[in-house]
Formats: C-alpha cells, sequence, structure tokens
C-alpha cells in the first residue's frame, strides 16, 4: 500500500511543478532544476508519511529510493498527460 502513496504523490507533483513553472516564467535548465527540487521535497514527504523513514532514521538509500519513485511517477504521469 504505501507503494500506492509514492505514485499518487508523483502523479500529484506533475500539476503542481507545471504550476510552479507557469507562475515564475521557468522553462529550460531552470525548470529541471524545479521538478527535481520538487520530486525530492515529495519524496521525503511520502517517505513520512508511510512511515518508511522516521526523522531519526533518515537514511541517503531511502531518501534516494524515494525520490526515485516520485520522479518516476512524476514522469509517467506527465507523459501521458501530454500525449
Amino acid at each position: 500500500m504505501e507503494q500506492a502513496l509514492y505514485w499518487l504523490t508523483g502523479a500529484l507533483g506533475v500539476p503542481l511543478v507545471n504550476w510552479l513553472k507557469a507562475r515564475y516564467g521557468l522553462q529550460g535548465r531552470a525548470a529541471m532544476w524545479l521538478t527535481t527540487a520538487v520530486a525530492a521535497l515529495l519524496g521525503l514527504v511520502a517517505a513520512l508519511l508511510s512511515r518508511e523513514l522516521t526523522p531519526g532514521s533518515l537514511q541517503p538509500e531511502g531518501l534516494l529510493a524515494a525520490f526515485g519513485q516520485v520522479l518516476a511517477a512524476a514522469t509517467l504521469a506527465y507523459k501521458l498527460l501530454a500525449e
């Protein structure tokens, strides 16, 4: 069930990133860094909500795994919505 949280978070991240890009007029490299930052933040939130990570047990492996899952879900959602 906790895997679904990462996919849902990633899918919800797409409209957030699109809104932020439009609001601040970002494109190119700046938009890429924004997407990376939002995915990292949402990955951390999802990992904490799923209780895979606790504030006392933050490990780089867990953070990178959460980031990767959220970024993959966001990329998939973006590709599906863009076409």
